[in-house]
């Protein structure tokens, strides 16, 4: 739950950000119409680089949350932990090459 209301707000602070830059950058336009050639619209702000920009930050923030010292030995963990089943997917995989190629 907590992951969930911290991208919440992340998704939020985003939004607040680019209505700022919006109507910072609108200076005296009172024109909001928008160049579909271009992607610019009268204000000046390029609308596909500010929904990159957003959609980059969501997910560098999301990778900053993994503890990337940590994930080789859970790794490991579960490879260890589903050893019987990676077996028996062999096996089968054996089993379904010899009726295929035979």
């Amino acid at each position: 739950m907590r992951s969930a209301i911290g991208f919440l707000s992340l998704l939020a602070f985003g939004f607040l950000a680019a209505g700022v830059l919006t109507v910072a950058g609108s200076g005296t336009a009172t024109d909001f119409s928008f160049d579909g050639a271009t992607g610019i619209g009268a204000t000046g702000v390029h609308l596909g680089s500010l929904l990159i920009g957003m959609v980059l930050g969501i997910v560098l923030s999301a990778l900053a949350r993994v503890s990337w010292a940590e994930l080789p030995r859970r790794f490991a963990g579960w490879l260890l932990a589903y050893e019987r089943a990676f077996y028996r997917l062999a096996l089968a995989g054996v089993f379904v090459g010899i009726l295929l190629f035979y």
